[in-house]
């Protein structure tokens, strides 16, 4: 490789590296409250939500890449350009091909970590991280109910107290179960959580009101009563999403639905992207030379918005047939490849 062609690379790499970063980022930030919420009120460990994330990272990485490649090409070459070097470059012969050349290495580069990200880390981590979610499941407790308030964070229950003793010990507390279509009533209750992805209740001096099938209410009333609740049942973790199956689950229900086809589709067109994404980024950055660098941004976070448009209504049309799966997740890539090729003509 010409070393100028490595000078373009080192260009190019530390800007990805960030990118993704950045990118990863910003996906986090709407999960972000809601982890710390775990973290502070509801006994998960640190650990265990630091380990979660970490196994959610390639299912990111796997949309950020095709981005991140695209603002850090565009944003190396319209450095580049701002600074007349490719004015330079070219003054010494370089043509097409010579720019050509290591956009498209590092667009390889990046497509065969995103398909290593899509076929094999995407579902290892996600099945770790599931695993994670039915450990967090078993430590959760309502230790931050505040009295005379409903508590409805617990699925298909709600909670109230009139008055709270401790974190585990209440006063006239009421519960809905939702699910078997009850109240219950106590004058003094203990929850704990009980290491079984659920909750213990030692209630006493209280009533249970049942609502039957023939909507005729059941009354019983009780001196002392232990229930623990299951928050959630095994089935709850069982992986029934396509974008969490591994390859060989998919490729098992291949002919069941036309999402099945779509999504193996869709684990080569999405990483494939980041070449297209990698030549429309150096056309851009040397198309807009003077201002390549600030506009990056922006140009980046629309091309990614209208990008996702089309894939999405794309699967739309797959999932409804009206449009061969397989084909379908291409779309996006065939329209982006068009407008590239266009720049790269305008700009090379």
């Amino acid at each position: 490789m010409k070393l100028l062609h490595r000078y373009i690379l080192k260009e190019i790499f530390p800007i990805f590296f960030l990118g993704n970063i950045f990118f990863v980022l910003l996906l986090l930030l709407d999960k972000l409250i809601a982890l710390a919420d775990l973290f502070f009120t509801k006994n998960v460990p640190g650990y265990l939500i630091i380990q979660t994330i970490v196994f959610y990272l390639p299912s990111f990485l796997v949309i950020t890449i095709p981005t991140s490649a695209m603002l850090a090409v565009m944003i190396a070459y319209g450095r580049l350009s701002s600074d007349s070097e490719i004015i330079a470059m070219r003054a010494s012969g370089a043509g097409k091909s010579f720019f050509t050349y290591p956009t498209v290495f590092f667009g390889l580069t990046a497509f065969i970590i995103g398909i290593m990200m899509s076929f094999w880390l995407m579902p290892l981590g996600s099945a770790s991280a599931i695993n994670n979610l039915s450990k967090m499941a078993k430590l959760v407790s309502i230790k931050d109910m505040k009295p005379k308030e409903l508590y409805n964070e617990i699925p298909g229950m709600v909670f109230y107290a009139v008055e709270k003793e401790s974190d585990v010990n209440y006063n006239k507390m009421i519960i809905i179960d939702k699910q078997q279509h009850s109240v219950i009533t106590a004058n003094k209750a203990e929850i704990l959580p009980s290491g079984d992805a659920g909750l213990l209740m030692n209630l006493k001096d209280g009533r249970i009101v049942t609502l039957n099938k023939d909507d005729k209410h059941t009354k019983i009333n009780f001196d002392n009563f232990k229930l623990n609740s299951p928050l959630l049942s095994p089935e709850g973790f069982t992986v029934n999403s396509e974008r969490l199956m591994t390859t060989e689950e998919l490729f098992k229900n291949y002919n069941k639905a036309p999402i099945y086809k779509f999504e193996i589709s869709k684990r080569i067109s999405m990483p494939f992207a980041a070449i297209i994404m990698s030549i429309f980024g150096m056309s851009l950055g040397i198309f807009f030379h003077r201002s390549g660098r600030s506009l990056a941004i922006p140009i980046t976070i629309a091309v990614v918005a209208v990008y996702n448009i089309l894939f999405f209504t794309a699967q739309n049309f797959a999932t409804s047939g009206r449009a061969e799966p397989l084909l379908a997740a291409w779309i996006p890539n065939i329209i982006f490849a068009v407008v590239a090729v266009f720049f790269y003509r305008r700009a090379v």
